[in-house]
């Protein structure tokens, strides 16, 4: 696995935007076909399966990557830009690339142990319950066979 090309981290931030492999070409000025190359290669770089997990890879992998909101807002066709309503601001997002794709544990640590505490409970009252089922099924088969 080798690191992202530049080319690659723009297609893969651009997708993560939910831009269209089209759209992505008329941002970058290259044909639909080079984007789904682009995004193959990425892809099979970040060791994901599709757009949405391979920007939320790349934001993990290579924070800091790829362009800046004015690079994008500066290089995207007005249609794609995000309207700006006088008075509400800018809805382009402020914190950083990265973090838009990534979210971090539940503060609650103990929210997350009684989860695990909780799910590995019912697993092991599963497994008991059948384990008790397979046992009474042999001792009623075993009370069956003639002597």
């Amino acid at each position: 696995m080798g690191r992202l090309t530049r080319r690659e981290i723009e297609c893969v931030q651009l997708a993560g935007l939910r831009l269209s492999n089209q759209e992505i070409a008329d941002v970058l000025g290259i044909t639909p076909s080079t984007v789904a190359n682009y995004l193959q290669s990425a892809n099979a770089k970040l060791g994901t399966s599709h757009r949405r997990a391979a920007a939320q890879a790349l934001g993990i992998q290579y924070p800091g990557a790829g362009m800046t909101d004015a690079e994008l807002a500066e290089r995207l066709p007005e249609r794609l830009r995000p309207a700006v309503s006088p008075g509400v601001g800018n809805p382009i997002d402020d914190r950083p690339w990265a973090a838009r794709f990534w979210r971090p544990p539940p503060a609650n640590r103990f929210i997350r142990l009684g989860v695990i505490v909780g799910a590995t409970a019912l697993w092991l009252l599963v497994l008991g319950g059948l384990t008790s089922l397979v046992m009474t099924i042999f001792s009623t088969l075993d009370a069956w066979r003639p002597s």
